[in-house]
Order: structure tokens, then sequence, then C-alpha cells
């Protein structure tokens, strides 16, 4: 069942950025689906990520007892100023949580609905960028757990978002921003015991996203409500599929949806980008 659930789709940093869809043990590059359409047909059921199938969910497509007990599902996980491995602290599972939280972390500024800060893990770089819709990334400072991250993080906010405004994002291209400018800026407010794991390197990571059209008023749709969605693919951004009518749909927040996946070969050729 698990080659049968969507699961996000993979992405990599080139000239324009490259997404693959695996599912049903096949693997499409999803670039080149962009005008043809295609569709996604709900069975009903959702898989959570400890294997038990449902015919509905908890919360965030997790079972009920994982959403209480696993620690993918901690409050740490959404609030990492939470996190306690690095002080030998057991939330929900002392071992999971010390591989998790205790390895470098990025915290960053990017440029995707405008200016916001977050974090990541440092295997993750780009890939949480991509995945967000940034256009513009710079790291701001690396650290060597996942509280310190969040630390830098809450200090940050109250100066910058730490949010994506989704709809503004999937409306068009950002405008260019100095985020070296602001990168100086805002590491004045970091504490200042943190303050040691600023970086010095300031290199802006610009990104660019398989688009034909963007839609001109962002209409989200959802399996749930939805069984079966088809239409013409407009591009791809962040972790959304952008179709005809307006309409977008988030690949992520339908992990583990099992569906049938099939695409429509168009006559009409398109150039891109």
């Amino acid at each position: 069942m698990f080659e049968d659930a969507l699961k996000k789709m993979d992405a990599r940093h080139d000239d324009v950025v490259s997404y693959f869809l695996k599912i049903h043990n096949k693997e499409y590059f999803v670039n080149d689906l962009i005008g043809e359409k295609i569709s996604i047909k709900w069975s009903g059921q959702v898989i959570c990520s400890c294997g038990k199938i449902m015919e509905s969910f908890y919360r965030a497509n997790f079972c009920y007892p994982c959403f209480w007990d696993s620690p993918l599902a901690s409050q740490s996980i959404f609030k990492p100023e939470l996190c306690t491995a690095h002080l030998d602290i057991e939330e929900r599972n002392l071992e999971w949580e010390k591989k998790f939280q205790i390895a470098p972390h990025y915290v960053y500024l990017a440029n995707s609905s405008g200016i916001k800060v977050g974090i990541t893990r440092g295997s993750q770089g780009v890939i949480r960028w991509m995945d967000q819709g940034a256009s513009q990334a710079i790291i701001l400072a690396e650290v060597p757990n996942r509280r310190f991250s969040g630390d830098i993080e809450v200090a940050i906010k109250k100066y910058v978002s730490d949010k994506t405004n989704w709809r503004k994002m999937l409306s068009g291209e950002p405008l260019s921003v100095d985020l070296i400018s602001f990168k100086n800026e805002l590491k004045n407010y970091i504490p200042e015991e943190l303050k040691q794991y600023v970086t010095k390197d300031d290199t802006v990571t610009e990104i660019k996203y398989p688009v034909l059209k963007y839609p001109e008023k962002v209409k989200s749709v959802k399996l749930e409500k939805i069984p079966e969605i088809t239409g013409i693919l407009k591009g791809i951004k962040g972790q959304y599929l952008l179709l005809d009518e307006n309409r977008v749909f988030n690949v992520r927040s339908h992990e583990g949806f099992i569906v049938d996946f099939q695409v429509e070969k168009q006559k009409i050729q398109n150039e891109l980008f």
C-alpha cells in the first residue's frame, strides 16, 4: 500500500527546479507533465507512518495512537524551542530525539511571500527552501542542535515572519530583495550566547520554478472534499501542483493518501519558462 500512497515530491536544484513524484512503483519527472492532463483519485484510505490503514485520520495524517505517542508528532517537531534532547531529557523517545535533535541545523532567511525566518537540518539545506517555494535564501546561522536553532528563530520572528503566506507565494514571483542586508540587520537580535553561530558565508541561493502560468485567484483543492481531482498541470512551486481554473493542490499535506495517479497526454505542446 505504501507504493500507492502520495509522498512529497523530490526536488533538485537545477536552473529550474526539477520535481520527481514516486508512486505505483514508477517515478514521474513532473516538469514534463506541465501542459498535460493529470488525475488524482483518492481511494478513501490514508496510511499512517506506522503502517496502519485508516478510513479516516486523526490529525496531520497520523492515526490516533501515533499522534499522541510518536516522536514524529511531538510538540518539539512544531516548536523546536521546546527541544530537550541536548539536556538528556526525554519528550517521547530519547534515543530517536537525540538522533534528530542533536545534529547541525541551519537558521535561514528566505524570500517566498516576503522575508521569513526558518530552520532546517543541515542535511536538508536547499531542499527545505524549494519545498517552501522560496525564490531566494541565505543561511543566517549554523548551530549544533535543534534547540539552539529554535531559540534563534524565536528571537528573530519578533521582527520578520516565521510563516509563508502560501496564497501570495503561489500568486507569482516575489520581488528580489537584498538578503545580505537583512542578515546583517537581523543578526543583531540573536541572543548574545548564540551570536557565535552566525555564519560568515553570505551566499544567496536563487531558485526558479517550472511554472507556465500562475493562478489569478488561488483556490486550494483537497481530496477530503473532492475525492477525484482532474485538470491541466500549469506549473509546480514548493510542494504545490498548479492546475487550471486557478486551482492548487498541496502534495505534502496529502502524504499518506492512497490514490490512483494518472496522466493523459495532450496533443498541444507548450513552450515552458
